[in-house]
């Protein structure tokens, strides 16, 4: 379990945390207001975690490299964006399901996302794809973006435990948790 302000130094190690007690979230932020979420990569695990947060009542926004896979997701109620920074420019939660270290480099730093994500972010990256490409790809965005909290969630699991919401993935968030205002 490991998590990263983006912005920390890249020769800093990770702090490991261990427990997620107090935590909580809310679909509205502390004036009311919908939190909006993004979800990028909308396969068996992102459209099992769209649709969960739809049902939460999370206003949500998808995206897909493949538009077919965001047609459900429209039906439930999401959002489908055009391009990948047009789903994250108005989301204070990212979150990436994205298959391998190569795709979310594309989508990220090549597809613009990661000059797109809105200001004060956090991006819960999802996808199981190993600790030297977590801590690059995270040094890299916080070098362009250090205001942006980076979140490794790694999940596993089935199809059928993202659609009851249960994909096991460790309990991470930053030592330091930071207010938003």
């Amino acid at each position: 379990m490991r998590a990263w302000q983006a912005g920390c130094e890249a020769r800093r190690s990770p702090q490991l945390i261990k427990s997620t007690e107090g935590i909580n979230v809310s679909a509205t932020d502390d004036r009311g207001e919908g939190t909006p979420v993004a979800v990028l990569g909308t396969g068996i695990m992102g459209s099992a975690m769209a649709r969960n947060l739809l049902g939460a009542g999370f206003p949500t926004t998808v995206w897909d490299r493949s538009a077919a896979a965001t047609e459900a997701l429209a039906s439930a109620g999401a959002q489908v964006a055009a391009s990948a920074p047009d789903a994250v420019r108005d989301a204070r939660v990212v979150i990436t399901m994205l298959p391998t270290p190569d795709v979310i480099t594309s989508v990220l730093f090549d597809g613009g996302v990661a000059g797109a994500f809105a200001p004060g972010a956090a991006w819960a990256q999802m996808g199981t794809i190993g600790y030297a490409d977590t801590a690059g790809i995270a040094s890299r965005l916080g070098g362009l973006r250090p205001d942006v909290l980076f979140v490794d969630a790694p999940v596993s699991g089935s199809k059928g435990a993202g659609r009851a919401g249960a994909a096991p993935h460790p309990g991470v968030r930053p030592a330091e948790p930071r207010r938003r205002g």
